[in-house]
């Protein structure tokens, strides 16, 4: 037989755990509040600041993304974050040579996003720094479909003069 109280302290825990998950990543709960004897109100439990109170970082993303543009992201936004901001990359991204380039700094760092997202490690990420822009460059496969439209438009304008040829040598 099983002991009194004991289903309701396993839901407890559990709540507990959902409860402490659920703000770990950053998602809103709810706390009861009491207003006076009796008297209870929910209201949001929030483990991040506010957006208002939220350090943004101005920086710029071009090239084979979504949405390129000016974005003011949350401090301490990596690269692949900011990708997703812009909407995600293009199916002609090249993510193995994605390039940094920092005000006052020499040169531009390139950055192999894909490394990251195949490995999740974050050692291999780069977090942005205010005044930073980002350039998600064309992968090669962009080249060959240029160059397949451009044969395909010669062939069609050859096989269109061929015709006229044809239909004019008749009469």
């Amino acid at each position: 037989m099983r002991k009194r109280g004991t289903w309701s302290k396993a839901a407890a825990a559990f709540t507990a755990v959902l409860l402490l998950t659920a703000t770990a990543r950053g998602a809103s709960a709810y706390v009861w509040n009491e207003v006076e004897e009796g008297v209870r109100y929910r209201e949001p439990y929030r483990t991040t600041r506010p957006l208002d109170e939220e350090l943004l970082v101005p920086v710029s993303i071009w090239g084979e993304v979504r949405a390129p543009g000016y974005y003011n992201v949350p401090d301490g936004t990596d690269v692949a974050r900011l990708i997703s901001y812009a909407g995600g990359p293009t199916e002609f991204a090249n993510l193995t040579e994605v390039k940094l380039t920092r005000p006052g700094a020499g040169a531009a760092d390139a950055i192999n996003v894909k490394d990251y997202l195949d490995t999740g490690d974050v050692g291999k990420i780069t977090v942005l720094q205010p005044g930073d822009t980002l350039y998600v460059r064309r992968n090669k496969r962009y080249a060959w479909r240029a160059f397949i439209r451009v044969v395909s438009e010669l062939a069609v304008i050859a096989g269109t003069v061929l015709l006229y040829i044809e239909v004019a040598s008749r009469d």
